[in-house]
C-alpha cells in the first residue's frame, strides 16, 4: 500500500521549514522531487536524500546534495524534515523510521503546495496527457515574455535543461498530477485541464472517480481553462471556465491545421476574432491543442498574441517527448514518453503524419495494474505501427499480483518481445525502417545507449 499524501497547513510548514536545517528526501531522484531539492538547497539548508537507483537527476544533485542508495540506519537520524514521495510504500525503511523519530515528515505534493503558496498567479496544468508540454510552453511563454516565472515541470526543459527555474516573477507554473490526488494539496489560481481520461488504476477505480478529482481540483482556483475536445474534461463545471479545442466549440479554437514533417501550422481564434498563425517546430493534432492551450492561458494572463506566438514557435520541447535522439541516412530514431492507449495512438499517427514510410515501434508496458486494466485498448493503439517490439513491464513500484504475462502481451499486440535493451537496439539498427520511435515512461531509455 502507498503511503498517502499528507495535509500539514501552510503555516505549520512554514515553522517547520524555517527551523529545518537538514532536510531528508526520500525518492529524491524523482523529477519532481530533485526539483525541490533544488529549492531547499538554495533556500539555505542542508539537503540529504536515498533513492534506490542512481539516475540523471541523482548525479546531477550530488554535487549539491548528500545522496545514499541503500537504507542504513541513522539514514535520518539527525534531520529536522523528511519530505517523501507517493511512489513510496508505507514500508520503506527511512519513512519508518522518521515516524519512530517523531521527525515531521510530509508529502511531496503537501509540500510543494506550500512552496507554490507565497506566489500571486499559480498556474497548474492537469491532465492525464499533454500535461508536461504545455508546463513546459507556458514556462518558455512567460520567460519570453520577460517574466522570470518560476517553474516546476514533470519533464527536463530543454530551454532551462532542468525540470525547474526559480524565477523572481510573480508566476508558479506548475505540473499539477493527479494520481493519488495530489493535485488537491495545490493552490491553483489558474487550474489548466489538457483531458481527462481514466488512468491510475491502482488508486482510482474508474473514469467517474477520476473525473470527480479533477472537479475538486477545477474548484480550488479562480479560473479553468478546458480542452472541449475531451469527452469527459466537457463535463467539468466551473464558473469561470474558458475552453479552447479543435474538433468542439470552443472559445479558443485552433483551424486550418497542416502538419509537414518538421513544422505544423495552423491559425488560432477566439470565437470569430483571429489572432495569429502559428508555425510549430512539432507535428500532430496533440501538440497543435498542446500549444493552443498554452496560447489561451497566456493570452488570458495578459500576454499579446504575437508574443505568445514567436514564443511557441521558438519552443524546443522535453526531453523524452517525441525527442529526435540519432539521425542516420534514411532513418530517424526518437525517444517518446507514450504509456497509455491514447497517447500511444495520437504519438504513432502523428510520425506517420510527418511522411515516414515504415514505422518501428519498440514499447514498454508501465506497471501491471495500468496494463491489465486498459488491456483492450492496447491491443488496437499499435496500429500506425509497421515493426512492433515490446520488452518487460516496468514494474515502478508494483508487484505482478495480476497473473500479467509479458509473453501473452506481445503476442496479442503482434509484437516481438525482446528482454535484453541492448539486443532491442541491434534489432532497431537491423531494421528497414525509417523511423524508430523508442516509446514508454519505464527505463526503456536505456536503450540509447547502444544506438551507435
Amino acid at each position: 500500500m502507498h503511503k498517502e499524501n499528507t495535509s500539514v497547513s501552510v503555516y505549520e510548514l512554514e515553522r517547520i521549514f524555517r527551523n529545518a536545517k537538514k532536510i531528508f528526501f526520500i525518492g529524491i531522484g524523482g523529477i519532481s522531487m530533485s526539483s525541490l531539492a533544488e529549492f531547499c538547497v538554495f533556500s539555505g539548508k542542508e539537503v540529504f536524500g536515498y533513492d534506490r537507483e542512481r539516475n540523471e537527476s541523482c548525479r546531477r544533485l550530488e554535487k549539491i546534495c548528500h545522496i545514499k542508495y541503500c537504507s542504513t540506519p541513522d539514514s535520518v537520524t539527525s534531520m529536522d524534515l523528511v519530505i517523501y514521495t507517493g511512489a513510496i510504500d508505507e514500508n520503506n525503511f527511512e519513512l519508518k523510521n522518521a515516524l519512530r523519530l517523531k521527525i515531521p515528515t510530509v508529502s511531496r505534493s503537501n509540500f510543494l503546495g506550500y512552496v507554490m503558496f507565497g506566489y500571486r498567479d499559480r498556474i497548474g496544468v492537469s491532465g492525464a496527457h499533454g500535461k508536461s508540454t504545455v508546463c513546459a510552453m507556458l514556462g518558455h511563454i512567460f520567460e519570453y515574455a520577460c517574466h522570470d516565472p518560476s517553474i516546476f515541470c514533470g519533464a527536463v526543459m530543454k530551454e532551462f535543461c532542468s525540470a525547474s527555474k526559480l524565477g523572481k516573477g510573480k508566476e508558479f507554473i506548475f505540473e499539477a498530477c493527479e494520481y493519488q490526488n495530489a493535485f488537491h494539496s495545490f493552490y491553483p489560481t489558474d487550474a489548466v485541464v489538457t483531458n481527462v481520461e481514466f488512468d491510475h488504476p491502482d488508486f482510482f477505480k474508474d473514469g467517474n472517480e477520476t473525473l470527480l478529482s479533477f472537479q475538486k481540483y477545477i474548484s480550488m482556483a479562480q479560473r479553468a481553462y478546458i480542452n472541449s475536445d475531451s469527452a469527459l474534461a466537457r463535463c467539468l463545471d466551473h464558473k469561470s471556465a474558458i475552453t479552447f479545442g479543435i474538433e468542439e466549440k470552443a472559445d479558443y479554437m485552433a483551424k486550418n491545421i497542416k502538419i509537414g514533417k518538421t513544422h505544423t501550422v495552423f491559425d488560432i481564434f477566439k470565437g470569430r476574432h483571429f489572432l495569429g498563425s502559428c508555425k510549430l517546430s512539432f507535428f500532430g493534432n496533440y501538440m497543435v491543442q498542446n500549444a493552443l492551450c498554452a496560447f489561451c492561458v497566456a493570452y488570458e494572463k495578459g500576454i499579446k498574441s504575437e508574443i505568445i506566438i514567436s514564443a511557441l514557435e521558438s519552443f524546443k520541447g522535453i526531453k523524452r517527448r517525441a525527442e529526435l535522439i540519432k539521425r542516420y541516412p534514411g532513418k530517424d530514431v526518437y525517444l517518446d514518453y507514450a504509456h497509455h492507449p491514447t497517447e500511444i495512438r495520437a504519438s504513432l499517427d502523428g510520425f506517420k503524419g510527418m511522411g515516414y514510410k515504415k514505422l518501428l515501434c519498440a514499447f514498454q508496458p508501465h506497471t501491471y495494474s495500468r496494463t491489465v486494466a486498459l488491456y483492450s485498448d492496447f491491443l488496437s493503439s499499435f496500429s500506425f505501427a509497421d515493426e512492433l517490439f515490446t520488452v518487460p513491464v516496468y514494474e515502478a513500484r508494483e508487484k505482478n499480483i495480476y497473473g500479467y504475462s509479458d509473453e501473452k502481451f506481445a503476442s496479442d499486440i503482434n509484437a516481438e518481445l525482446v528482454y535484453d535493451v541492448s539486443e532491442l537496439a541491434k534489432k532497431i539498427m537491423e531494421s528497414d525502417c525509417d523511423c524508430a520511435i523508442i516509446m514508454g515512461a519505464g527505463d526503456i531509455e536505456k536503450t540509447k545507449k547502444f544506438i551507435k
